[in-house]
């Protein structure tokens, strides 16, 4: 929770012997400082200023004096802060306000995109009678940033005057900086540092003299050094860029812990190209150990992120607490002519407040339905573009336990053990109730991605080839696109499906549809669902599935006709050798 400082003086915390970076007083243009559309500096006065005292001197003043207040508005710094590592900055400012309140945040910005934020607290006012009141804040320690003032719950007039940010000695001690992760390339090769394999794109380092003799439009000096001399790591794809392509740049696993406090992560990355449309990175944690789990690290705010082309650029974000390594990831949703170098990452100690991983998605994903932990893996019972009330649930189901048992599975598919997900019409189900969904947890798809499940229909009362059910996998986040289809009465025992994705990178689930054209008795199952590169869908199954039967009432008499008969060739077999 953000400390609240009611301001009940003139003056808060004297900051003398300080170094004073920007000043703002409002008689002439103010350099210093930006601010939103809801501030002017007003030619004639309605009160004194606080620079002269008289009504000569000029100040800023709130404008909006609508009903609807903004939600925010804001005034920043125009230029970074950087700070030695005995000082703190400190911002101070002049408020005429009253009678009612006002209320600010502080907060610290950094990377070039300002997102990450670190929350220095609330300042509020709330008097009758309108004066000057000054205020003077320590920020928390930070070697570079820009401090964002937040106004809100803004219920009287509002003046600035006489507003800087100055650097002086902390009130408190400054915790040394503590280095986990350093790499430039340069100083510290990082071999540890590996492209992931299986996919479009793989991660290189090079020199960039070397990078312009592939493409000019490649960074022609790195970050760390600043000349051609220089290393970083690149994806040198600008001439097999594809649609829905993806490459991973992994460090090695971090263990971050509450005692340890916050780390924080910065890199340098360049994007460059031809054109640039939809190419991406992006930095993801993940949890080798939980289904290979990510969580997104950077951007903070990915909505309709803009990225910064042909310059290096800094990106920083606190990590969370947890068991990780860092994926740099690189895709391109479309076909395009771009692509990004990175350098400069480092891992070191800051003053974020404390998050945990909290998984949002997985680069790979498997789900056999055994576990006694977590049996669902995350998938769950879905209604999206289906009437609710014709709806049937998925349910957790063995060939031991189903209720129709000549009609559903009567053995497993040999993979994986007993269990698998299953959805049925009995005689008695509800003829409304014709349909059935689930979906998967969020993937990060890639156009060398492959799907693999096994599948078992079984229905009754059904004509020759009518097909009467219908089952839909398909893709929903960034477009709705169908993977594999198929309309079947019976699938002659398990079968085995196997099927690439769409080439397009996104994050998205899997839907796994069944639909009905008339109600029939009928059993469907589903096990084995496996979600991973293509190139690796070999070393994921061990054994070879049973030959497998239908298990309807008819396929089981035809089997039981197909033994009798083999025992009387036998038998009459036997008595042809006395003759």
């Amino acid at each position: 929770m953000l400390p609240i400082i009611l301001l009940l003086s003139s003056c808060l915390i004297s900051t003398s012997q300080s170094q004073q970076l920007f000043d703002c007083d409002f008689e002439e243009s103010c350099e210093h400082f930006l601010f939103d559309s809801y501030w002017i500096v007003e030619n004639v006065s309605s009160h004194a200023d606080h620079t002269y005292g008289n009504l000569s001197g000029h100040y800023i003043t709130y404008t909006n004096s609508s009903a609807l207040q903004p939600f925010t508005t804001t005034l920043r710094t125009r230029d970074w802060i950087n700070t030695s590592s005995n000082l703190t900055a400190w911002f101070s400012n002049w408020i005429y306000s009253g009678p009612g309140g006002v209320y600010y945040k502080l907060e610290l910005a950094q990377g070039d995109d300002l997102q990450a934020r670190i929350p220095v607290g609330i300042i509020g006012f709330n008097f009758d009678n309108p004066q000057w009141r000054h205020a003077s804040v320590e920020m928390p320690y930070a070697n570079r940033f820009v401090p964002f003032i937040l106004f809100t719950n803004i219920t009287s007039s509002l003046d600035l005057d006489d507003i800087s940010v100055d650097l002086s000695h902390s009130s408190q001690p400054i915790p040394p900086i503590k280095t986990m992760f350093d790499c430039d390339f340069d100083k510290t090769f990082c071999p540890e540092l590996l492209s992931l394999s299986n996919y479009s794109y793989s991660w290189s380092m090079i020199q960039a003299e070397q990078a312009q003799n592939y493409t000019i439009q490649a960074p022609d000096v790195d970050y760390s050094i600043g000349d051609k001399t220089g290393h970083y790591m690149w994806l040198n794809n600008s001439d097999s860029l594809q649609s829905g392509g993806a490459g991973y740049l992994n460090t090695r696993p971090f263990h971050f812990t509450m005692s340890d406090g916050i780390y924080c992560l910065s890199f340098q990355y360049y994007r460059f190209g031809v054109t640039f449309e939809t190419s991406k990175l992006t930095v993801l944690a993940l949890d080798e150990d939980n289904q290979k789990s990510v969580d997104q690290i950077w951007p903070i705010d990915p909505i309709n992120y803009t990225y910064i082309n042909q310059r290096w650029s800094w990106a920083y974000a606190p990590l969370r607490i947890g068991n990780y390594s860092l994926l740099f990831r690189m895709d391109s949703e479309y076909q395009v002519n771009s692509s990004f170098a990175i350098d400069s990452i480092s891992v070191s100690s800051c003053q974020y407040p404390q998050k945990y991983f909290s998984a949002i998605s997985n680069i790979e994903f498997a789900c056999d339905f055994d576990s006694s932990m977590y049996s669902t893996c995350g998938i769950q019972n879905d209604y999206t573009d289906l009437r609710p009330q014709s709806a049937l649930n998925f349910t957790i189901q063995s060939p031991n336990n189903i209720n129709d048992r000549e009609l559903g599975p009567r053995q497993t598919t040999g993979w994986s053990g007993e269990d698998f997900y299953y959805w049925s019409r009995s005689a008695q189900t509800s003829s409304i109730l014709t349909s059935g969904q689930f979906k998967t947890p969020l993937i990060e798809t890639n156009r060398d991605m492959c799907i693999r499940f096994a599948y078992f229909v079984n229905s009754t009362n059904v004509q020759s080839n009518e097909s009467n059910t219908k089952i839909d996998v398909s893709v929903r986040g960034c477009e709705t696109e169908n993977i594999w289809s198929i309309e079947i009465d019976n699938s002659l025992g398990w079968q085995l499906v196997v099927k690439s994705f769409i080439p397009n990178a996104c994050r998205q689930a899997v839907y796994f549809s069944i639909t009905q054209r008339r109600p029939t008795r009928i059993a469907v199952a589903f096990d084995d669902i496996t979600i991973a590169q293509c190139g690796t869908l070999n070393v994921l199954t061990t054994t070879e599935p049973p030959i497998t039967t239908p298990s309807s009432k008819t396929s089981s008499n035809s089997i039981d006709s197909i033994v009798l008969i083999t025992s009387l060739l036998v038998v009459l077999q036997y008595a042809l050798s006395f003759i």
